[in-house]
Parts: C-alpha cells; structure tokens; sequence
C-alpha cells in the first residue's frame, strides 16, 4: 500500500491512519510512504524540491518491489500533479505483474481532468483501464469517475472511522456557550472565508458562538488573510486559530466543540467530517461532493450552497441557539457512524476484493 506519512496532514493521512491497524491483521501488508514532511501549501507544485521528493519516491518503490513481491499494489492517491506523478506506480506496478487498486480521494477530480489538456486527459483514462479496480470514496465520486472512462471495476468504499476508539459524548452544547470547530486546511476552498464572514452575521444578531479555526494554511497567506479580514470585521473576541491538531489535542477539541463546520467548495468525502459524526456532533456543511451521503438535510446536520454565507451563518444560529436540537442531531451522527462508517465492516469488504482481484 502507497501513501502519505503521519507527519503529512490531510484527509488520506487521518484514512490510512484508521485503516491500517484494521486491515494489517488480515493481510501481508508492507506500507510505503510517498509523501513525508511536506506541509499542505506545497502539495501539487512542480517545484525542484517535489521533483526530487518524486524521484526518492519511485527508487524505494522499486526496491520494495524486489523485497516484497506483492500480489497487490493498492495505491492512494488525489488529483492534479499528485495523480500524475502517482501513475508511475500504476505503469511499473503492472509490468511487474501485480493487481492495481487506484483509491482516488481527490473531490474534484474530473473537474481537473476536464480542464487538461487532450494527452493528458487520454493518458487518464488509459492509466484507469489499467487498474484492476477504482476505489472511489463517494457515489457521487463514483459517477464522475463513469463519465471519465467507461470500466465495470470502479467501485465505491466510503472513508471510514475507528468508532469504537471515540468515546460516546453525553452532550455537545457545553454550558458556557456554543463552539463550532473548523477542522481543514485554511483557504478558499474549505470556504475559511465565508464562514469569518457568516460569524460577522452572528454576532450582529446578538448570538454567542464562538470558532475555532484548526489546520494549516492552504496557500502561502491564507491564515494572514483569514486573520486580516478577522480584525476587520471585529471578530477577535469570538475566532480562534488553534493551529494544526493530531491525536490527544484533536479528540479533546472535538471533545469540548458543539459542532462542525466545514463550509467547502469541494471535497469527496471528507475524514474530518467523519470523525465529528463519530464524536456525536451536528454538521453544517455545504451539499459538494460525497457529504450528503453522510449529513441528511435537517436531520444530522444542515446543508447549503457554498458561497452562500447567509445561509450559513442561519444554519449556524439554529444550532447555536437550540442546545436540544444540537443534541439529538449529535446522537444521530454517532448513530450513522456505528451503522455505516466503521473500519472493521469496512476492512471486511475491502479484503473481499483483494481476494477477488488477487
């Protein structure tokens, strides 16, 4: 199995995190890092340092294919650069007679892909018939994988959680007020910036909720910006950067928020999303790619447009004012996570198709 290290922040990194520990008492599994030390502004540049980060990457690959031999190469992997540098494993890896898993988790993949030029887009598709299966993380990834090269082996597998490792909360609407938590990258395409603007609507109203902002910056200035636009708007008092969190700091800061915000433009299915639902929290977040598979409208959570602050910034103040809507929608987060997200159902189906590929 390919993919990033655990000093890698990001979606996959938190997946494979989960999913290892699981899946490594089923199968002879060796797990190659493709990305280690790298801070998220940089992903997806063509730069010297990436070049070379590349050329490292491909030199242990072919030494583990010697030491190795496996029978399976499942490899994650994203969109963009990211993709493209990744279909190196996909070429060798089948000329040394191995199955191929490709597990896209880029949420915009296709968009990308249509705005490639015509080479690029052709060697897509053949580096897709290659695979002997396609892992999509969502339905919706899934169909616009369909619309990208016509096979019968893409198949769908949701990200998954360790539900039985996040304890069960007895209540997310702490005493001393309403906290939404922002758990992502900080940038545009998170929506960083439509959800300052839509606490600037909050606090207008008169209506207590405070934000805490948590990840890294997408793009070199973002949290500057974020930051500037904070200060203009007069939200120091109620928006706080916590800065990138892992383990201990994460669990406790989903611990102690009353929900999750992720006001996206694009995603797959994202793993902060899920651990949130998997420590009973209500949702808000927008309806962009695999999130209303697992947010249902008005149930579990509140979906809008991107883009759209003041919708936003109401579906905020519902939660916000409602400690006992707050609480149920938290219970039926945690509900759909025990039914539907768990590794271990999870691991099960994923060795039934290594079984039926190998």
């Amino acid at each position: 199995m390919l993919g990033p290290g655990q000093d890698v922040m990001g979606g996959i990194t938190t997946f494979v995190q989960v999913l290892i520990p699981v899946l490594e008492q089923h199968v002879d599994l060796k797990y190659l890092i493709t990305v280690r030390n790298r801070q998220t502004k940089d992903s997806g540049r063509l730069s010297a340092r990436n070049i070379l980060l590349a050329i490292s990457q491909y030199i242990r690959f072919l030494i583990a294919l010697v030491w190795f031999h496996p029978k399976i190469i499942h490899i994650h992997t994203s969109q963009g650069i990211a993709w493209l540098k990744d279909t190196f494993f996909v070429l060798i890896g089948k000329a040394w007679g191995s199955r191929i898993i490709l597990h896209i988790h880029g949420g915009n993949f296709d968009e990308i892909y249509n705005k490639s030029h015509r080479l690029i887009r052709n060697y897509t598709q053949k580096v897709l018939e290659l695979a002997d299966a396609v892992i999509a993380v969502s339905e919706v990834l899934s169909k616009r994988l369909t619309h990208i090269v016509l096979v019968n082996h893409i198949l769908t597998f949701k990200n998954c959680i360790a539900v039985d490792t996040v304890p069960a909360r007895l209540s997310c609407c702490p005493t001393n007020g309403a906290k939404a938590l922002f758990l992502g990258v900080i940038g545009p395409s998170k929506g960083t910036y439509d959800l300052i603007e839509a606490m600037a609507f909050l606090k207008a109203r008169g209506i207590s909720l405070t934000l805490w902002i948590a990840g890294l910056e997408e793009r070199e200035g973002d949290i500057d910006k974020a930051r500037a636009k904070i200060r203009k708007l007069d939200l120091e008092g109620v928006c706080q950067f916590v800065g990138a969190v892992y383990g201990a700091n994460k669990s406790q800061l989903l611990n102690d928020a009353s929900l999750l915000v992720l006001p996206s433009y694009h995603e797959a299915l994202p793993m902060a999303l899920l651990e949130a639902m998997a420590a009973g929290l209500p949702i808000v977040a927008t309806r962009v790619g695999g999130i209303p598979e697992v947010v249902v409208d008005g149930y579990n959570g509140f979906l809008v447009e991107p883009g759209n602050v003041e919708a936003l910034a109401e579906k905020l103040s519902v939660l916000a004012s409602d400690p006992h809507l707050c609480q149920v929608m938290g219970k039926r987060s945690r509900e759909i996570s025990e039914r539907e997200l768990d590794v271990k159902p999870y691991v099960k189906r994923l060795v039934a198709l290594y079984e039926s590929i190998a």
